[in-house]
């Protein structure tokens, strides 16, 4: 949607950096620029001959201790490109299961 979508998820802000990252290669989106000391990260999805890409934005605050607030962005860089190779709503749903576990994805390096 481009518009951003916010949750809360049960972990510390070093632990949801770690399986943001996770999210997007998971995806198979390859292209991280990490800015860790303003917390956000910046993913651009693959392009073919047709299709542009998604730019994906990630934010990450600390709420507590325990708790992070994980918000995403997604933006097709072509305004005629309506599908996004991963959206807001795609992304939250992954990144919620690498919260459950450690375990989930431990192929990807």
């Amino acid at each position: 949607t481009g518009e951003g979508m916010s949750r809360v998820y049960r972990v510390d802000r070093d632990r949801a950096w770690e399986i943001a990252k996770r999210v997007t290669q998971w995806e198979g989106i390859g292209e991280i620029k990490e800015n860790r000391a303003e917390g956000y990260m910046l993913i651009k999805s693959g392009a073919d001959w047709y299709y542009k890409g998604t730019l994906i934005g990630v934010w990450i605050e600390p709420v507590d201790k325990d708790q992070s607030k994980v918000t995403v962005v997604t933006k097709a860089k072509r305004s005629t490109d309506t599908f996004r190779r991963l959206s807001e709503v795609d992304f939250h749903k992954s990144f919620a299961l690498f919260v459950q576990g450690p375990d989930i994805g431990s192929e990807i390096k």
